[in-house]
Formats: structure tokens, sequence, C-alpha cells
């Protein structure tokens, strides 16, 4: 479980943020001014009706994000918006498709 000071708690859209799009899911990235990273994830009906499928989901993401947190640039608030191909995928993948990710969107350190 992601610690409490990197959870996003409310998510607003700005202008300012940008947004990137991935087969497995999307990324919306702001400035929060603060020091550390912040999360938040959607997983949406679309993904599935039952909510065991989507909290899975979430759990899978929010490891993956666990692995990468103490390499990641700090001042960044970061909403992963999943797709429904993520459904399907295990831990380790989703992890490789985030590295993937912040690797080209210059979001690591």
């Amino acid at each position: 479980m992601l610690k409490k000071q990197n959870r996003l708690g409310r998510i607003t859209r700005r202008k300012e943020d940008k947004l990137f799009t991935f087969p497995l899911f999307n990324l919306r990235v702001s400035d929060n001014g603060e020091k550390t990273a912040r999360f938040a994830f959607i997983v949406s009906k679309k993904i599935d009706k039952r909510a065991v499928v989507r909290n899975k989901t979430k759990r899978v993401l929010r490891s993956a994000v666990e692995q990468l947190i103490g390499k990641l640039n700090g001042g960044k608030s970061f909403v992963i918006i999943a797709k429904k191909a993520l459904e399907t995928k295990q831990r380790e993948e989703a992890l490789k498709d985030l590295r993937e990710v912040t690797k080209k969107t210059g979001i690591l350190k």
C-alpha cells in the first residue's frame, strides 16, 4: 500500500496537465508544489462491472508504482487511468510498461 504522503486525495483537471496515452493506461502529470510524488488511480466500470476486478487492477498498479516511487522526480502528481487491456495483465507486465512510460516521458530522476 502506498504511504499516505504519496496518495493523491483530490483529483482536479488543469489546463497545464500533461496527458500521455499508452496501450495499458493513460497517465496525467501535473506539478503539485511539494517535494513528494503523489499518485491516484482510476479504474472505471467500463473496465469491468465487478468491483473485485477493478480493485485487483488498482492493486496491480499500486504495487508497480511502489517499486518505482524512489526513482521518480518529486513535486509531481500522477493520475493513472486504467484501460481494458490492463485487466488481464500481471504485476510484472504492468511494472515493465510503467518503467517504459516513465523513461519515455522523462519522469525518472
